[in-house]
C-alpha cells in the first residue's frame, strides 16, 4: 500500500510538471505564432481591399467574422462599388411556377450573358420583382413587400404600412409602388413606398430604413403637389431618386425628385417640349453621368429616339438630341421584333449601354398590355447612345427550356450588408 501511495504521489507530481511544461510550450507557440503573423498587420489597406475584390462572395461572407476591420471593409459602400460583374436578372415561367435566375457576362467581349445562378426560394412564390438596386431586390405582392439580398441570399419581410389610410380603406383600385435607394450621407439603404388611389386624388409617401440599429417602422413624409401617379421605373443617382408622374387633367407629366438623405420630395419644372410623347415609351436614364430622359416610342417603327440631357440642374437647362439607328441596326431590330412586339428600357450598364428588352404588346394604344417575351431564345439589345451603336446579346442557358421569360432587372453590385 505504501509503495502504491508513493507511486501515486510521484505520478501526480509528474502530471503537474507535464501540465506546466505543456502550458509553457503553448504560450511559446502562441507567442511564436503571433510573431509570425505580425507582418500581416503591415499590409497596406488598399492591398487588402484589392485581395478582397478577387475573392468569391462565399469567402467574403466568412471573412466578415474574422475582425471588425474586415467586416467594415466588406460591408462598406466603397467596397460595394468596386464589385462585381454585370448581371441580368430574369423570371422564367414553367406552367404555374416562376423561377428567378441571374446571368453573368461571359469573358468573350460581353457578346453574351450566361445563366449561372438560380436565386429562387419558396418565400418568393406569389411575388413579383418591382426593383433591383445595388444587390438588393424588392419583391411585391399587392401591398406586401420583401427585400432580398442577391449576394448573401438574406430575405426580410417588410412590415405592413398600418397607418396608411388608403390601404386601410381598401380601395378597389389603388396603386402601390416600392423603390430602393441609397442615402450617401448616412450610408443607409431606404425603401420608398408610394400609395395612390386610381384617380390620383389622394396619395401617400412612406419611407423605411433597412439594416440593424434603426427603427423598424414606416415613416410618412409629406406628399408634394400636384398629386401624381409615377409611371416610370425611375433612376437613383447621387443620393436622389427621380421619376416621372402623371397628373389628372394635365396633358404632360411632372418631373419628381426625392432626396434620400433629407427625405424631401420636390416637383421640378418640366423639360420644355419634352413630354409630348406617349408616356409608356419614356424612361429616365443616366447618360454620361447626367440625368436624361429617353423617348423611344418610334424606335421599332422608324429607328428614331429622342434624348433630353439635363446640363444644369439649378437653371433647369436641357439639351436635345435625335438618335437615328444605322440601317443595318434597323434591319436587325425588324428581323427580331415582329408584329405586336416592342422594346422596353430596363436600365443602363456602366459602359453607358441602354438595355432594351423585347416585349409583347396587346390591346389598343390607350389601354396597352405588356406581356413577357414568348420564345425559346433569350436575348436583349444593348444600345450605346454616345456611339449610336446597337447590338444583340444572347442570354445562354443549357439547363432551362421555357417559352415564357422576362428580364426584371440589371445590376453590377455585390452587396454584403446585413438586412
Amino acid at each position: 500500500m505504501v509503495f502504491s501511495f508513493d507511486l501515486a504521489v510521484i505520478l501526480q507530481g509528474d502530471t503537474k510538471r507535464t501540465k506546466r511544461r505543456s502550458k509553457v510550450i503553448r504560450r511559446r507557440r502562441r507567442r511564436d505564432i503571433c510573431k509570425s503573423h505580425e507582418p500581416l498587420l503591415e499590409i497596406p489597406l488598399d492591398l487588402v481591399i484589392e485581395i478582397f475584390t478577387r475573392l468569391p462572395p462565399k469567402s467574403l461572407m466568412r471573412f466578415k467574422a474574422v475582425s471588425k476591420l474586415w467586416s467594415s471593409i466588406v460591408c462598406s459602400q466603397y467596397f460595394t462599388n468596386l464589385s462585381s460583374s454585370p448581371r441580368i436578372y430574369m423570371w422564367l415561367g414553367f406552367d404555374e411556377e416562376k423561377i428567378l435566375v441571374s446571368s453573368s457576362s461571359s469573358p468573350d467581349l460581353d457578346s453574351s450573358f450566361v445563366i449561372d445562378q438560380d436565386l429562387t426560394i419558396s418565400a418568393m412564390k406569389g411575388y413579383s420583382v418591382s426593383h433591383v438596386y445595388r444587390g438588393l431586390m424588392c419583391f411585391t405582392n399587392g401591398t406586401n413587400a420583401q427585400i432580398f439580398n442577391t449576394t448573401t441570399r438574406q430575405l426580410v419581410v417588410l412590415p405592413e404600412i398600418e397607418e396608411s389610410n388608403i390601404i386601410a380603406e381598401e380601395y378597389k383600385f389603388r396603386k402601390v409602388i416600392y423603390r430602393i435607394g441609397h442615402d450617401p450621407v448616412h450610408d443607409q439603404y431606404k425603401v420608398v413606398c408610394i400609395v395612390s388611389t386610381h384617380n390620383v386624388r389622394r396619395m401617400e409617401h412612406w419611407v423605411f430604413t433597412l439594416g440593424g440599429g434603426v427603427s423598424r417602422q414606416w415613416r410618412k413624409i409629406p406628399s408634394p403637389c400636384p398629386q401624381h401617379s409615377p409611371f416610370t421605373q425611375g433612376l437613383t443617382m447621387n443620393g436622389r431618386m427621380y421619376y416621372l408622374g402623371l397628373v389628372p387633367d394635365l396633358l404632360s407629366p411632372v418631373f419628381v425628385r426625392f432626396d434620400i438623405s433629407s427625405e424631401k420630395i420636390s416637383v421640378l419644372q418640366n423639360v420644355e417640349d419634352a413630354f409630348w410623347c406617349r408616356y409608356y415609351y419614356t424612361e429616365i436614364i443616366e447618360y454620361d453621368g447626367k440625368l436624361a430622359i429617353l423617348d423611344y416610342s418610334d424606335l421599332v417603327k422608324d429607328g428614331v429616339m429622342e434624348l433630353w440631357v439635363r446640363e444644369d440642374e439649378e437653371k433647369n437647362s436641357w439639351s436635345r438630341k435625335t438618335l437615328v439607328l444605322h440601317p443595318s441596326h434597323m434591319n436587325m431590330v425588324k428581323m427580331h421584333i415582329v408584329h405586336n412586339m416592342s422594346l422596353r428600357v430596363q436600365g443602363t450598364t456602366r459602359n453607358g449601354d441602354v438595355i432594351l428588352v423585347p416585349q409583347h404588346i396587346t390591346g389598343p394604344d390607350d389601354q396597352f398590355i405588356v406581356l413577357p417575351q414568348v420564345t425559346t431564345l433569350f436575348y436583349v439589345f444593348l444600345y450605346n447612345l454616345q456611339k449610336n451603336h446597337l447590338r444583340k446579346v444572347y442570354i445562354k442557358s443549357n439547363r432551362y427550356n421555357t417559352k415564357r421569360w422576362d428580364v426584371v432587372g440589371f445590376d453590377d453590385i455585390e452587396n454584403f450588408m446585413s438586412l
